[in-house]
This record gives structure tokens, sequence and C-alpha cells, in this order.
């Protein structure tokens, strides 16, 4: 199986925002900037549901509703 960028999980479209990758530059190729984003980026779950992060699809990562927190370590 081929390595995917870790942001839009090889599609090279940010299906969230209805825009291209800016990880991959559209290509959907892994990039070392994309895994760092992932690694320790800011829960977009205020976009959806609130219960799931759509970037990551690990549980929520707030603390309170609209305060996000940045994702220090892995689930």
């Amino acid at each position: 199986m081929a390595e995917q960028c870790a942001v839009c999980g090889g599609a090279g479209k940010i299906e969230l925002l209805d825009s291209q990758c800016p990880f991959c530059n559209g290509t959907g190729e892994p990039s070392g900037s994309a895994e760092s984003y992932i690694k320790s980026h800011i829960c977009q779950c205020i976009f959806l549901d609130r219960k799931r992060c759509p970037l990551c699809g690990k549980k929520c990562h707030h603390d309170t509703p609209n305060k996000p927190k940045i994702l220090l370590t892995p689930e």
C-alpha cells in the first residue's frame, strides 16, 4: 500500500473546506509538514458535531466547547 498525505488521506482535497490540500498540493503524496500538523493540530470538531475531529477522526480534543486545545500526545 502506498503512503498517503496524513491530512487529506491521499485524496488531494480537504473535504471540510472543499479545497485542494495545501500539504500535498493536491497530489495526495505524503509530506513531513502534513505528518507534523496531524501530530499537533488544533481540533476541528467545531465544524461538525463537536464530538470527533474531522481531520484525525479522534475524539474531540477540547476541554471546553469553544476553546480548542492543541493535541500534544496521540490517544
